[in-house]
């Protein structure tokens, strides 16, 4: 019992210290650039696809999705990239623009008020391209 207790304890050390290189990643919000194919007006039931543009940091970012969130009747849109770190052979990106479609499909009447995200100010303030389109039957 006690070989094993030794071995199990070497085992759970040398893992421990192991010096894997592995890459690491996190997620960042990306600013929009530009917005297209949105329609004059929704219709319930009826899908519809939204162009969003953003530019890609650097290689080591890959688009991940969209995070949207509900502020009231607003619905705050902005792009998530994965940045996956522990790369030599990340690079920046001077104008890597890349679209990525967003799909709404509304399931009742009224109004559909979208915000994308754009950056920040120069006082630090979120800045937003804002779409308000009404929804019919």
């Amino acid at each position: 019992m006690k070989k094993v207790s030794i071995l199990s304890l070497i085992l759970v050390f040398l893992i421990g210290c192991s010096t894997d290189d592995t890459p690491f990643f996190f997620f960042e919000v990306t600013p929009v650039n530009t917005v297209s194919n949105v329609p004059d007006v929704f219709v319930v039931g009826q899908t519809d696809t939204i162009q969003v543009t953003y530019r890609r940091p650097s290689t080591c970012h890959a688009f991940n999705g969209f995070d949207i969130t509900n502020d009231e009747d607003v619905r705050e849109v902005a792009i998530i990239t994965k940045v996956v770190q522990g790369r030599a052979t990340c690079s920046d990106l001077d104008n890597d623009l890349r679209t990525a479609p967003l799909v709404i499909t509304p399931e009742e009447a009224g109004q559909l008020n979208l915000s994308f995200f754009t950056g920040n100010n120069e006082i630090g303030d979120p800045t937003f391209l804002t779409f308000n389109v009404p929804i019919i039957e």
